[in-house]
């Protein structure tokens, strides 16, 4: 009897814990969405209980996450065909296991395109699931509130050299200028957080093509499964996943030597980095090709330079 008072107050003390555990969703880089764009959620677990919280977090975090996107009259969307593909694979499941002290939280940002097909404008309520050991064991899930999100119907379609702003609703689109002045825009825009002025002079596509996995992927891709690819990478840029040294943040830099052909160009960059107590300085080398008179980012290396 003792034996059994034990195992339920232990029990109890379990569940006491795990309902103290809040997961909490939020927008990310929040703009206007079409069916197609990327919707970045910021996912943050939050331990608000007086002991140490260990849970399990897959590198691949379609293991470890799912949404469910509902419309007004309560019809549940289809479940994305990558995170059906990623969840229905029998590749091993790599993960970490992380502790968060009371009081602390861990965060992460995520595309909730990757997790749900949506194909047609409209407003839509959705969920975030998180399960702590993995999607592997469904009866351990825990629940963010909801978020509502418009979906806006589709632009006609942007040329390459085209983008949307956000901010004041038009169409960027990329100008004729000199390989110099487009790094420089990239920089400047990256530093004010202006993501689609950003990319707005990359070649994703020839970014992608320097991961072998990735480019492999790619040519296997129609077209529509090659778009999603491109914006997934952006959307894997912007929350850090990959090129993390590509969305870094200069405090400052100075364009130190243009060279370029008819065809194309190499741009260097002496850019310096900020931190507490010194600044690192790195020489960023851009490649550039010009298509239809217009020069964009093919590729990019770095050389540490030391600090001062």
């Amino acid at each position: 009897m003792k034996r059994f008072i034990l195992v339920l107050a232990l029990l109890c003390f379990a569940i006491l814990a795990t309902a103290q555990i809040q997961v909490t969703q939020q927008f990310y880089n929040k703009s206007l969405y079409v069916p197609n764009s990327p919707i970045l959620v910021k996912i943050t677990i939050k331990n608000n209980s007086p002991a140490v919280y260990r849970f399990k977090l897959a590198d691949n975090r379609m293991f470890s996450l799912r949404f469910e996107m509902k419309t007004l009259t309560n019809r549940i969307l289809e479940p994305a065909d990558t995170w059906k593909r990623t969840i229905s694979s029998s590749i091993p499941i790599f993960y970490r296991e992380i502790a968060i002290q009371p009081g602390e939280e861990y965060a992460f940002v995520e595309d909730v395109q990757n997790y749900v097909k949506i194909t047609e404008a409209g407003t839509y309520v959705f969920e975030c699931y998180f399960y702590p050991e993995l999607y592997s064991r469904q009866d351990m899930v825990m629940k963010s509130d909801p978020l509502t999100v418009s979906i806006r119907p589709e632009l006609p379609v942007p040329t390459a050299v085209e983008m949307l702003n956000p901010q004041i609703n038009e169409i960027l689109k990329a100008e004729k200028i000199p390989p110099d002045e487009v790094v420089r825009r990239t920089i400047i825009a990256r530093q004010k957080g202006k993501w689609n002025e950003f990319f707005l002079y990359f070649d994703i596509e020839a970014l992608l093509s320097q991961i072998p996995e990735k480019k492999r992927m790619y040519q296997k891709e129609s077209d529509e499964g090659r778009r999603r690819m491109i914006e997934a990478y952006k959307s894997e840029v912007i929350a850090g996943y990959t090129d993390k040294d590509l969305a870094a943040i200069p405090s400052s830099f100075e364009i130190l030597e243009t060279r370029y052909s008819a065809t194309r160009g190499t741009v260097q960059v002496l850019e310096k980095f900020a931190y507490s107590g010194f600044v690192m300085l790195k020489l960023y080398i851009y490649e550039l090709e010009k298509r239809d008179d217009i020069w964009y980012i093919v590729s990019y290396s770095i050389q540490n330079k030391g600090t001062e």
